[in-house]
């Protein structure tokens, strides 16, 4: 090759912008912005919020249960006021049109609304325009994609492959495609997702990014087998870092892992990590296999780590103990019951003394351990904004086969890596400002 030659060629090199396909061995990253932010007026809201998230996640077949086209109920489970979860941007379309969308670890598929709608929310964003776009296609019910979605919610019709998902106490129907996607710097084509048309009530978000483990979530689809996240604490300023592929990894601090448990067939996209103990301050409570282990029969019980739901619920046997652990342990505290939808509240000593309490560890396969940073917080202040009542961000799980789920307030302040190809979840206590 002549210097010429490899010049020119080294010119066309630099000036041809970077471009980054799904399989590529790239890091990228995005960001999460709460919602609505946890003052202390916001915990009765985030309370009856997680109530109906929690009867999605614990009801073994919700995931396949379709909703009547004309059913009149709210779209609460996840989008409603938004209240404790976060958005992601995600760009859609050629040329690309960006949407925040609910990041959701406890789902799989990726959706936003799209014209012409039948029933749609409001949103901060006009809704996708599909006919706008140059690198749109909808996926016939023959596609893989399409068999991916449970046979309950799948139908198929002249639109082509049709879905009516249910997510608790709402729902969201629409039609699948394929679109060129972007997420941070990274753009991907051919990205399966779901164009819905009709919805409940919500805003402040156009859609639901899912980050489960099932095929249609955008982890396998993007080809990038990890992802971690690290969630800013309080009212910290500035949005919380979301990271992909290469640049998801734990190389500071006090990394802890845990291997991903198996999950029962009728929840394969949740990420469920065996608790195998408690300790609160110098206790080590009587946690045995079965406290927070799978049901005999599959169908209930685990513990499962989401990104959409606040508070930490564990089963009745395993708060009891901590509960009771805490109050032998914050004799000289004054209780204050039923505040704001919480359980277990302590009133401050007032003249700035605060609220002693001890330390929450959780306990996982492997030996590794969760030192909770955040799992009390203020839900009561005085008029100059002090706080004067201060509450456990953990209550039991209601139902006979209750599954236990650490909340996003119990995940402030720890980076946490989902390593899919690996099968293994680690954390380690982290600046999230610095992540």
């Amino acid at each position: 090759m002549s210097s010429s030659t490899a010049a020119i060629l080294a010119l066309v090199i630099i000036l041809l912008p970077p471009i980054t396909l799904a399989g590529d061995l790239h890091g990228f990253r995005a960001t999460l912005t709460r919602i609505h932010e946890l003052s202390p007026g916001k915990y009765s809201e985030a309370v009856r919020r997680d109530s109906h998230r929690i009867a999605f996640l614990s009801d073994a077949t919700a995931a396949g249960k379709a909703t009547t086209t004309n059913s009149s109920v709210s779209f609460q489970a996840l989008l409603e006021n938004g209240v404790g979860g976060y958005n992601m941007n995600i760009s859609v379309g050629t040329p690309l049109l960006t949407f925040p969308v609910v990041a959701d670890t406890g789902s799989d598929l990726i959706w936003t609304q799209c014209a012409p709608c039948t029933k749609c929310f409001q949103q901060p964003a006009p809704p996708f325009q599909p006919a706008s776009s140059s690198t749109f296609s909808k996926l016939p019910c023959t596609s893989s994609f399409c068999q991916f979605l449970p046979n309950s919610i799948r139908t198929c019709n002249a639109t082509g492959c049709v879905y009516n998902y249910k997510y608790g106490s709402g729902y969201t129907a629409g039609y699948l495609a394929t679109e060129t996607l972007k997420v941070g710097d990274a753009s991907f084509p051919s990205v399966a997702f779901g164009c819905s048309t009709e919805n409940g009530v919500g805003n402040s978000t156009s859609g639901i990014a899912g980050l489960g483990r099932g095929a249609l979530s955008l982890i396998p689809q993007l080809g990038v087998g990890r992802f971690s996240y690290c969630l800013r604490s309080g009212s910290a300023a500035g949005a919380s870092p979301i990271l992909f592929g290469s640049l998801a990894n734990l190389t500071d601090g006090n990394v802890q892992s845990t291997p991903f448990v198996n999950n029962p067939a009728v929840h394969p996209s949740y990420y469920y990590v065996n608790l195998t103990g408690i300790t609160v301050g110098e206790t080590d409570l009587p946690v045995t296999t079965s406290t927070f282990g799978f049901t005999q029969n599959g169908l209930g019980g685990g513990t499962i780590v989401d990104s959409g739901t606040t508070l930490t619920y564990l089963a009745k046997d395993g708060y009891e103990m901590v509960k009771q652990a805490f109050l032998s342990q914050t004799a000289n505290v004054t209780t204050v019951n039923g505040t704001r939808g919480l359980d277990l509240c302590f009133k401050s000593t007032g003249g700035g003394g605060g609220i002693a309490v001890p330390s929450l560890v959780l306990r996982f396969d492997g030996g590794a351990e969760y030192a909770v940073p955040t799992y009390f917080a203020g839900v009561e202040t005085d008029s100059q904004g002090s706080v004067t009542v201060a509450c456990l961000m953990m209550l039991p799980a209601k139902g006979d086969q209750p599954m236990s789920v650490i909340g996003n307030v119990m995940q402030m302040d720890m980076h946490l890596l989902y390593d899919l190809d690996g099968g293994i979840f680690s954390f380690s206590p982290a600046d999230c400002a610095k992540v």
